[in-house]
């Protein structure tokens, strides 16, 4: 696989090379390879036995602790190309439950999934195709999974969030999200989980148009933004901050 050089994404020497992440001039607090069995639970097809790895994080990435003094936590995920049966391969469902977080896509392509589900009548669940550079705001409350629905291509991505944000994995007892990212007949398709008997249609959203409301430039990296414009992000580290 080829080498991918991620500082004109990030700002930062990272290199990503044989399905790991190389740091120059940066370090991260751990690294925790996210297997079947961790998301086995979510999974379409609870009975598969591969692939051993679904994706790998990076927690805390941080430089001479420039990010902590700003009160940011920055952690890396990177996801390989694979199916996991017909479905492709993901992150656990993950929900903050007071502030927001962001995400900016660093290599490859992701179809990023957000999801409320309050009662069946009132319930969202958010589709984005995203691609590098692109930037999406998660709000808090909101359950977030990444899927990487390309197979010759990994997908590397960023998340940023307040350093006092929790975010949690959710969903086990549901068997994940509302609807699976499946591969059928070649093709690229979204399956309802059996588990929720009543779900809204999935909705799609301009996320340009919000990531300018809340003063992200779209074509610089957010991490640059972050520090540069630090007064711009005050809403990342206020409650219940944004809607959309």
């Amino acid at each position: 696989m080829a080498k991918i050089d991620l500082k004109s994404a990030t700002g930062l020497s990272i290199i990503y090379e044989n399905d790991a992440l190389i740091f120059k001039n940066s370090s991260f607090q751990k690294k925790k390879d996210f297997t079947i069995d961790d998301i086995r639970e979510q999974l379409l097809n609870k009975e598969l036995d591969c692939p051993e790895i679904f994706y790998k994080k990076y927690y805390s990435v941080d430089t001479d602790s420039l990010f902590s003094s700003k009160k940011i936590k920055l952690h890396i995920y990177t996801i390989s190309p694979n199916l996991a049966g017909i479905e492709f391969v993901k992150t656990k469902v993950t929900r903050c439950k007071k502030y927001p977080r962001l995400i900016e896509i660093l290599s490859g392509t992701a179809i990023i999934l957000l999801q409320q589900y309050k009662s069946p009548k009132e319930n969202r669940v958010i589709k984005f195709l995203a691609k590098k550079g692109q930037k999406i705001i998660i709000p808090a409350n909101y359950d977030f999974v990444a899927v990487n629905p390309r197979q010759n291509s990994s997908l590397i991505f960023a998340e940023i969030l307040y350093i006092n944000a929790v975010s949690r994995v959710v969903l086990d007892d549901n068997s994940g999200m509302a609807y699976y990212v499946i591969r059928k007949n070649a093709k690229q398709e979204i399956v309802r989980n059996p588990n929720y008997k009543i779900v809204n249609e999935v909705e799609k959203v301009e996320m340009d148009k919000i990531i300018k409301e809340f003063g992200i430039t779209p074509k610089t990296t957010v991490i640059k933004q972050l520090i540069r414009k630090y007064e711009k992000f005050n809403w990342l580290f206020k409650e219940d901050s944004v809607k959309y």
